[in-house]
């Protein structure tokens, strides 16, 4: 009889998963894999949640456009097309009023995004096989187009997917499947509140920060005269605590004591300041906001 017993328990032990009491009557902790959470039904891999850190200066997913035939101020005054960073906020390049000349800041919008909503968006990037590594075919239809990168960092790893001239005007444009899918992801990123939903979205609102970051390169005013529109010459203060002449590639300012100089100039205003030998030298300077990712 004491057999029979022992054989019960044993066949019933081995049919049920429920786990079993320690010595003390109590119920060992719940074992998970990496990137789970139990209970969690987040994202659409079975209830995984992606690991990402949330510092306001990191960098979760990004989305911009590199590189192409432009001048080197443009490439200098890229902005994102899309930026998650780790604090939960989305960063985005807005409009710019269609005008000439154009205002010489560019126009950097955020509103907050949900956990939820990042979750989503991973998943998203998850199941378009976005989370590894892809190498993407060339495209020979287009000339001096630039670069689409997107940079996702995730479970402790940063994948980086560069894809020349791809086309995301609409779905089926690109036949390549990786790059359909990389144009699939970056169209989803461009709508937010069709892949993630308007709930998990604060409202938009002007991205603030800290710093500038300027390059400044010599230009002659007059040679940048066009359409009966003359250019501006303003002083760069002389207490600035960077000259002109040593931010030939790239240099930090104070956002609260330039931002008054930078939100009423344009792209012809031109700033001066005292050469080696006196005279008044002019500079094309180009500013952007320093966002999260992007330094000196």
């Amino acid at each position: 009889m004491l057999a029979l017993l022992i054989l019960v328990f044993t066949l019933a032990a081995c049919g049920d998963d429920s786990p079993v009491p320690e010595a003390d009557g109590t119920l060992p902790p719940v074992s998970t894999s990496p990137g789970t959470t139990p209970g969690d039904t987040s994202g659409d891999n079975g209830g995984r949640t992606y690991e990402v850190r949330k510092g306001a200066d990191d960098v979760v997913i990004s989305v911009s456009r590199e590189g192409g035939f432009v001048p080197v101020e443009m490439i200098f005054a890229n902005t994102p097309t899309a930026l998650v960073t780790g604090d939960g906020r989305v960063l985005s390049t807005g409009p710019v009023v269609a005008i000439y000349p154009g205002p010489l800041l560019p126009n950097i919008q955020q509103r907050s995004i949900s956990p939820a909503g990042v979750q989503a968006l991973l998943a998203k990037a998850d199941e378009l096989g976005l989370l590894g590594n892809v190498e993407y075919a060339g495209n020979d239809r287009v000339a001096d187009a630039p670069d689409t990168v997107v940079t996702i960092a995730v479970d402790g790893e940063v994948y980086t997917h560069r894809a020349y001239a791809l086309e995301i005007e609409g779905p089926g444009t690109e036949d390549d499947p990786a790059r359909a899918n990389l144009a699939e992801f970056v169209a989803a990123m461009s709508d937010l509140p069709s892949t993630v939903g308007d709930s998990e979205l604060g409202p938009e609102e002007p991205f603030e920060t800290d710093q500038y970051l300027i390059r400044a390169t010599p230009a002659d005013p007059e040679a940048a005269a066009t359409e009966g529109i003359e250019p501006t010459a303003v002083p760069w203060p002389a207490d600035a605590p960077v000259r002109l002449a040593d931010a030939a590639e790239c240099a930090p300012v104070p956002v609260a004591t330039f931002e008054p100089l930078f939100a009423d100039a344009t792209t012809l205003t031109f700033f001066t300041e005292p050469g080696p030998d006196g005279a008044e030298v002019a500079y094309q300077v180009t500013p952007v906001p320093q966002f999260p990712g992007r330094t000196c």
